[in-house]
């Protein structure tokens, strides 16, 4: 058997989420559709993780092994053919059979889009959120600053998230801002359900005044998710990068 690493962008929009899901349309399920035809056997995809409905992709990967010994880029040119327009593949790598998309990854990083303007172009809807809002930018750094580091994650996750240990590392949290859109950025070990969209939703209201930044470590401590903000909603998430 080989071991096949796939590199992937999406846009989420129409799609029930990551995850295979027997009556509903999702990332995973189309490419194993597509993957087995262009095999000619059954194929299992592993992703990176498992990206929420709605949730756009730049750089996803996942891994998936095939009988089959045609050269990578008849692999590549196949499977974008085979896929809807929604979905690409835009590498495929021979890698060690060892090579697991969720458990052999280092890092991830994800951005969110806010649009700050009342008016957002149909060309842009489907990937920003629209928050134009007044903000308080040295406040909404200050809380970030202290998400930086190792921590219970556990108020920024969802509440029914299937994991018993919710402790993860964020690497780096910063902003790139110009008048038009806020771009947040987060790198970590690994993120929780939810876990983004929450923290970009509770620095929207530290923002706003609706939290002070200091409430950040006691949030953390409280281990419960109603003491974070409200999640972001999903169409500005974008997963960028997957390291290994």
């Amino acid at each position: 058997m080989r071991n096949l690493k796939l590199t992937l962008a999406y846009d989420g929009t129409e799609f029930h989420g990551w995850q295979f899901q027997p009556d509903a349309r999702t990332i995973q399920g189309e490419l194993e559709t597509a993957l087995a035809r262009l095999f000619n056997h059954e194929v299992t995809v592993y992703g990176s993780g498992r990206t929420d409905a709605g949730v756009h992709a730049l750089g996803q990967v996942a891994n998936v092994q095939t009988t089959r010994t045609m050269d990578v880029h008849s692999v590549l040119k196949g499977s974008n053919v085979l896929l809807p327009l929604e979905i690409r593949v835009l590498s495929v790598e021979d890698v060690d059979e060892s090579f697991h998309a969720r458990f052999s990854s280092r890092s991830k990083t994800y951005e969110y889009h806010i649009w700050r303007h009342h008016i957002v172009s149909p060309f842009i809807c489907r990937y920003v959120y629209k928050y134009p809002y007044d903000m308080d930018t040295a406040a909404v750094d200050e809380a970030g600053a202290q998400l930086v580091g190792t921590h219970d994650f556990t108020s920024f996750s969802a509440a029914n998230a299937p994991v018993d240990d919710r402790v993860r590392t964020v690497f780096d949290i910063h902003w790139r801002r110009n008048h038009d859109e806020w771009i947040f950025s987060i790198k970590g070990s690994g993120f929780l359900h939810r876990m983004v969209r929450t923290i970009v939703g509770t620095l929207l209201y530290v923002g706003q005044g609706k939290l002070h930044p200091s409430v950040i470590p006691a949030i953390l401590e409280a281990k419960d998710r109603g003491a974070a903000g409200p999640s972001a909603p999903a169409e500005g998430l974008h997963l960028v990068q997957v390291e290994y």
